[in-house]
C-alpha cells in the first residue's frame, strides 16, 4: 500500500526528520524540517525558504499532510535545518524546536485536542550509559496491542533531543507490561502501569 508520502515530498528538501506520535493516538507521525540548499532556488523556481511539514499516520500504512492546520507560524518559511524534539510543557504532547540558518530558532508547541493516553519512560542505565540510550522498549497495552521505541537523542541535523522514550496510547488506559532491552542484551520487565505520567526504569545490577 502506498504512503502517499513520495508525491507530499518531492518539491521538498528534508534536514531533518522526527517520527513521533504527535496526537498520541498510538501510531507515529512525521515531522520534517524543510529548506533548499541556498543557489537551489533559482534551479526549482522558488525561494529556498520553505515552511516545515507535519504528516499524520492514519493507521493503514498511510499519511495525511496536514501541516496547514498546525497553525500561522507554522506554515512560515524560513532556512529551516536542525530539529529537536521533547514535551517543553509537560503536557504529554511532544513539542518541536527548529533552528534556522541566520535566525532564532523557533519552538513549536503541541496543542492537539483530544484526550488521548500517553506514557513517558526515563532509562537510567547503570552497567550501561546513564540514560539508556540505545536500549529498546516494548509495552504491551491492556487490549494486547505491542508498540515499539528506542532510546536516542539523535535525530535532527546537528540536533539532540531528550533521551525519554515516549509512548501514545490512544484511548487505552493501562499499560500491562514494558519490556527494556538493554544496549548490553539483558532483558527487564515492569508490570501494570498506569498512563499519563512520566516513571523511571533503573537497570537491575543483577
Amino acid at each position: 500500500m502506498r504512503s502517499r508520502l513520495a508525491a507530499a515530498t518531492r518539491q521538498l528538501t528534508g534536514w531533518s526528520t522526527g517520527i513521533y506520535d504527535f496526537d498520541n493516538d498510538s501510531w507515529k507521525d512525521l515531522f520534517s524540517a524543510n529548506s533548499h540548499f541556498p543557489q537551489l532556488g533559482r534551479y526549482v523556481g522558488h525561494d529556498s525558504e520553505l515552511p516545515n511539514s507535519l504528516f499524520r499516520n492514519l493507521g493503514n500504512g498511510r499519511f495525511e499532510d496536514v501541516s496547514s492546520t498546525a497553525g500561522t507560524d507554522f506554515q512560515r518559511a524560513a532556512m529551516h535545518h536542525g530539529a529537536a524534539f521533547g514535551d517543553f510543557d509537560n503536557d504529554g504532547r511532544i513539542d518541536v524546536v527548529v533552528s534556522v540558518v541566520n535566525g532564532p530558532a523557533k519552538l513549536f508547541r503541541n496543542i492537539t485536542a483530544g484526550d488521548n493516553h500517553w506514557l513517558e519512560v526515563r532509562l537510567a542505565g547503570s552497567r550501561n550509559n546513564r540514560d539508556g540510550l540505545g536500549a529498546q522498549v516494548r509495552i504491551v497495552l491492556a487490549d494486547g496491542t505491542t508498540l515499539y521505541n528506542h532510546a536516542t537523542t539523535s535525530v535532527g541535523y546537528a540536533s539532540s533531543s531528550e533521551p525519554l522514550v515516549r509512548f501514545g496510547l490512544g484511548k487505552c488506559d493501562f499499560v500491562k507490561e514494558i519490556e527494556v532491552r538493554w544496549p548490553c542484551g539483558t532483558f527487564q520487565k515492569v508490570s501494570d502501569i498506569k498512563p499519563d505520567r512520566l516513571i523511571t526504569i533503573r537497570e537491575s545490577k543483577n
